[in-house]
């Protein structure tokens, strides 16, 4: 019996035949595609327009004083009420935020705590709500330029009385060179004492060079006691060498500050010696000191040039 052998399928042919189909071409002919349609699929595509939204209604006008506008001379009197004290602004030196520091007070409390050669606290001064100072409002130059350039000049026209050289140093390192420029006024009431208040003394002075368009300043007293007023000029000099030579170099005159500072009665009657004469014979020996110093600024600035001029000839 004959074996019929079946033909054998590979995977690649398959067990069943393909069938035959009639082949689908989905490549639109540009011949086949109607104009009408093409147009309407665009106006389909087109993004929609947004709506307009509603217009918001209009801010309401700010009522703007128009302070510029006025006339010069009531400018200058809103300026005085806002920006002066007839009775001067007292400093005492305090510690806020880590930072040395001043802080205004009343006359009552500058008379109680001045003078001490220390820092106090700001909690601890002006507790009292009836014996605060005169309110002024210093933020009013910070409008704009011109109030700024208008209203400087007056707020640092105020007396600024300082208790001791400590708030003195205070103030004028926080004011700069800038502040300190305008300052006219100073008045003087304390000196610092002790081992750590006593260098106070010179610093303040140091950093009082950028001051030298001061018109008066004033000194209630003394750092040292000294049976005789030389010996408080020549103290005195010791300490505020820095501020008399810059304001010297200033104005053109190596004495031009003792033009400038004044001793009270009170500051003077701490000698046993003293009499009519006692200011006049404080300020001629810092006159006397100033112009030494003076000669031999000027004999080192000769020797330098006659150093130069033999070197140049070699």
């Amino acid at each position: 019996m004959a074996q019929t052998i079946a033909p054998q399928t590979t995977f690649a042919s398959g067990r069943y035949s393909k069938r035959k189909r009639t082949q689908v071409n989905y490549r639109m002919e540009e011949m086949d595609v109607d104009e009408a349609e093409t147009e309407s699929e665009e106006e389909f595509l087109k993004p929609k327009k947004q709506r307009k939204t509603a217009a918001s209604r209009p801010l309401p006008k700010r009522k703007i004083f128009p302070f510029l506008e006025l006339p010069a001379e009531i400018r200058n009197i809103i300026y005085s009420y806002a920006l002066t004290d007839t009775s001067g602004i007292n400093f005492v030196a305090v510690q806020r935020n880590r930072r040395r520091s001043v802080q205004r007070v009343s006359d009552k409390t500058f008379n109680q705590i001045s003078g001490n050669g220390m820092y106090y606290q700001s909690i601890r001064i002006n507790d009292d709500a009836d014996d605060q100072p005169a309110a002024l409002v210093p933020s009013l130059l910070a409008v704009n330029k011109q109030i700024h350039r208008e209203g400087c000049d007056m707020l640092y026209s105020n007396e600024l009385v300082f208790a001791d050289s400590i708030a003195l140093y205070a103030f004028m390192i926080n004011a700069g060179p800038a502040g300190a420029s305008h300052i006219k006024k100073i008045r003087l009431n304390g000196w610092g004492y002790g081992r750590t208040s006593k260098a106070y003394n010179n610093a303040c002075f140091a950093v009082l060079i950028w001051a030298t368009n001061l018109e008066k300043f004033r000194v209630d007293s003394l750092a040292v006691y000294w049976r005789r007023v030389r010996g408080s000029a020549q103290q005195f000099y010791r300490d505020a060498f820095p501020w008399l030579e810059a304001v010297g170099s200033a104005k053109g005159k190596f004495d031009a500050a003792l033009d400038i500072i004044e001793l009270t009665d009170k500051c003077l009657d701490r000698s046993y010696h003293a009499d009519s004469n006692a200011q006049s014979v404080f300020k001629d020996e810092l006159s006397m000191n100033l112009a030494r110093q003076q000669k031999r600024v000027m004999a080192k600035s000769v020797k330098r040039r006659k150093i130069s001029k033999v070197s140049g000839d070699s």
